[in-house]
């Protein structure tokens, strides 16, 4: 739903791929991961220029992997690391929260990658 809907609303395409997760049942956690998808969705319609966008969210050895990954111009790594880059510190502090690592990449005319791994609790993840 969350793919189609942003390819109606901007023209990007969007690819959702779901791995190892059925439901987040941790509130804290499922706002976090919704937000940052949120924010990295918002960044690729506002400044990648991209016509695709891959998102995807993965149960892996007790670990939440999350990327978000588009075809765009791909990030400057100046504005990875600037102060004005609002979004981007949101989403580093929401993952520090919760244990976790964020990496922000891109490649001039390869676009970008925000890669998010957080470690699980128990109780996290209905089907762990």
């Amino acid at each position: 739903m969350v793919g189609k809907d942003f390819r109606n609303r901007t023209g990007i395409n969007c690819k959702v791929s779901v791995k190892g997760v059925e439901k987040i049942s941790d509130a804290v956690l499922s706002t976090a991961i919704f937000r940052i998808v949120q924010e990295a969705l918002t960044n690729v319609m506002r400044h990648a220029a991209a016509s695709e966008v891959k998102v995807g969210l993965e149960k892996k050895d007790g670990t939440l992997i999350l990327e978000v990954r588009d075809n765009g111009i791909g990030i400057n790594e100046r504005r990875i690391f600037d102060s004005k880059s609002l979004g981007i510190i949101g989403i580093r502090e929401r993952v520090h929260l919760l244990g976790g690592e964020a990496v922000i990449s891109g490649k001039p005319g390869e676009g970008t990658l925000v890669g998010v791994t957080i470690p699980l609790g128990k109780g996290a993840i209905s089907n762990a």
